[in-house]
């Protein structure tokens, strides 16, 4: 159904049904049932190369995107996640957007970040502030979004510098209304661009009340002082009045799955009991269409799913696809190789990066070691485990040594992170596959063998006397 369409629809034939919350707010089943279906699409439409993405340039957020939501369903294993986590790793994204995005996720799956927190903090400008671009220009967005994930992954990240980075491009341009725009400080800005607006508010928000909760509670700004609790509520007073009469949030009047999903994170991040929350929540549930993404785009899609209560689905083959998916995709629960069909081999596999490299076949109960391998870059390497499980009973040295007894069946999807003696890293998938010992027949000892003998030879003999007999 059109999406304007449906709103005609819906205010035209439930106007009263919209003003009562209790009457329309979604079921338990019923998000679960919207949360399995959104996961099972991005399952199927993973690409090749480990990533998702089906806008240009957008590649790295909709796999951050797409990673994190598979961490709110508790999904930390299997060939879909480390797939997209080796992506993510080894890509190079140019915009700050793409960067700060990167480097959020990586450190939500225990990757060594370093090199990336480098590199998104010299891309500051002189102001300690970002713009879209390295270096470039500045903007509530692309600053808050950089300064959030700065924040989480370097715990010495000064005062000083985050200071620096809201008197710059967050905490003025606040607008009366209180809202932010794309746009930073400065003049010669479009009437059109200046606005506030539901994303950048909605990042600004979030940041401002991570600061807020751990570092500190207001600053002056060239002699003007801000309470970030007040900025905060203004923000949120500002996202209000985008929330249209399908309780979903969108400018103009049209809600959408991006705008209602963060406009949903930015405010729940400060009040988790707000009333907005439970309609916005069902508007997504109400967008969503029948094949279980929102507008067919993974971003979207993510962003709406991430918006659902933090939980760890059941994997019972913990091959990284919860029981509720593959009962949607028609798998077998208990099969935990049948989900590696899922991924389209479109040519872009790349193997140790976005495909696992198949490292060993080995067996339950008998011991086994076995060293990885490392090229380029300046020996000696060094080896580390960053997710996933190897076999139960087999730990992974730091020389690259592989060894144990493994002693439960299957597969085995890990991530591992090779460093140089430079300090330069990289980092690949490998699978080991575990069988089952085979049940074999004791053979006898060679007397035991002759004695068998004897006793059919000697039962055979009585047997032909008996028929002698009988004849």
């Amino acid at each position: 159904m059109h999406r304007g369409f449906h709103l005609i629809f819906r205010i035209l034939a439930g106007a009263a049904l919209l003003q009562s919350v209790a009457a329309s707010a979604a079921t338990q089943a019923q998000i679960d049932a919207a949360r399995t279906s959104g996961l099972a699409w991005l399952y199927q439409h993973q690409q090749g190369d480990g990533g998702w993405g089906s806008v240009p340039g957008l590649a790295v957020q909709s796999t951050s995107a797409a990673v994190n939501a598979l961490l709110n369903a508790g999904v930390q294993t299997g060939n879909t996640y480390n797939a997209a986590v080796s992506r993510l790793a080894n890509v190079d994204p140019s915009s700050v957007d793409g960067m700060s995005r990167k480097l959020d996720t990586l450190m939500r799956t225990g990757t060594d970040v370093s090199a990336f927190a480098s590199r998104l903090q010299s891309s500051r400008n002189i102001y300690k502030a970002w713009g879209s671009l390295p270096g470039y220009g500045y903007g509530p967005a692309d600053t808050a979004l950089a300064l959030s994930a700065l924040l989480d992954a370097v715990p010495t990240y000064t005062n000083n510098d985050v200071a620096y980075a809201l008197c710059s491009a967050i905490l003025p341009t606040q607008h009366t209304g209180g809202g932010w725009s794309y746009l930073g400080g400065g003049t010669g800005a479009p009437a059109s661009a200046t606005p506030g607006a539901i994303i950048p508010t909605a990042y600004a928000i979030l940041v401002l009340q991570k600061i807020n909760t751990t570092r500190f509670t207001g600053l002056s700004c060239s002699g003007t002082p801000y309470t970030f609790t007040t900025s905060i509520n203004n923000g949120i007073a500002f996202l209000l009045t985008k929330q249209n009469a399908d309780n979903g949030f969108g400018e103009n009047g049209t809600s959408g799955a991006l705008e209602t999903a963060l406009a949903y994170m930015a405010i729940s991040g400060v009040n988790p009991a707000h009333a907005a929350l439970g309609p916005a929540r069902d508007d997504l549930i109400a967008t969503q269409q029948p094949d279980g993404s929102w507008a067919g785009d993974p971003f979207q899609t993510a962003l709406a799913l991430q918006s659902f209560p933090a939980t760890t689905l059941t994997d019972t083959a913990q091959d990284g696809i919860p029981d509720v998916v593959k009962v949607a995709l028609g798998i077998n629960v208990n099969d935990g190789t049948s989900g590696r069909a899922l991924r389209p081999g479109n040519g872009q596999s790349i193997t140790g990066t976005t495909a696992p490299i198949a490292l060993a076949d080995l067996t339950t109960n008998q011991s086994a070691s076995l060293a990885l391998t490392g090229s380029g870059g300046t020996p000696p390497y060094s080896y580390t485990l960053l997710s996933g499980k190897l076999p139960d009973g087999m730990t992974l040295a730091s020389d690259g040594t592989i060894s144990g007894t493994p002693t439960t069946a299957g597969q085995f999807n890990f991530i591992y992170e090779l460093t140089d003696s430079l300090g330069a890293p990289f980092t690949l998938a490998g699978q080991i596959t575990v069988s089952a010992t085979p049940k074999v027949v004791p053979a006898l000892p060679v007397w035991g063998s002759i004695l068998f003998a004897l006793m059919l030879l000697g039962s055979g003999i009585v047997t032909e006397r008996r028929r002698t007999r009988h004849s």
